[in-house]
């Protein structure tokens, strides 16, 4: 992911995308090293070689780097990781395990992993864009569960969808913060992934009661 440094003010054969997107990696790079507050935009701007002056014709301040990475790599609909309706509509605990393996997966990630650094690091994980991506994220799920509802598939009178998706991504997304950050030992991460894929199976054994 690291970028090749170039000399402040040169110009760049990338394009504006090109440009935008090795800004952000630098920027993700120096937040989890430096922290949010300990990083500038000078130190950003040069880390890419590049002047302030071409850097805040992408981005108007600090903030608006942190909040396009988080936009980049934060939280997004789960579902749209596996896209598969008729697993969903055929076996929901089969489809539930395969959408945890799938989100795992990309938490792997490093650029993932060096952005749960960052919020943890600088107590951003309290910030209001990530509540809004985490909403944005749990929101599908609640459909999920009920559409499941609807269909008979879970007793309607378990739980309301929207406590069932809190209960079901809450333990998920407190792991992920706790233990799959870009510090974490790989004996650290493996544990934590065990983890979660026990919170996965006890949640189906309670939720998919058979008759």
């Amino acid at each position: 992911m690291t970028t090749p440094r170039r000399g402040p003010g040169r110009p760049r054969k990338a394009d504006a995308g090109d440009t935008k997107a090795a800004l952000l990696d630098a920027a993700l790079q120096l937040f989890a090293r430096n922290g949010f507050a300990g990083t500038s935009i000078r130190s950003i701007a040069r880390e890419v070689g590049l002047s302030e002056s071409v850097l805040y014709a992408h981005f108007a301040s600090k903030q608006a780097i942190f909040d396009a990475v988080l936009n980049t790599l934060g939280p997004r609909n789960p579902l749209d990781m596996i896209g598969d309706d008729v697993l969903a509509d055929t076996d929901p605990p089969r489809y539930l395990r395969e959408l945890v393996r799938v989100v795992l997966e990309e938490w792997e990630r490093e650029d993932a992993r060096l952005l749960i650094s960052v919020m943890a690091r600088d107590g951003l994980l309290h910030s209001s864009a990530l509540r809004d991506a985490v909403s944005a994220m749990r929101t599908p799920v609640s459909r999920l569960f009920a559409r499941w509802i609807e269909a008979g598939l879970i007793p309607a009178n378990l739980a309301a969808p929207d406590d069932l998706a809190m209960s079901f991504t809450g333990f998920i997304g407190l792991t992920r913060v706790l233990h799959l950050h870009a510090d974490a030992s790989d004996r650290d991460r493996e544990k934590a992934r065990d983890d979660i894929r026990r919170h996965v199976e006890t949640f189906i054994s309670v939720v998919f009661r058979p008759d």
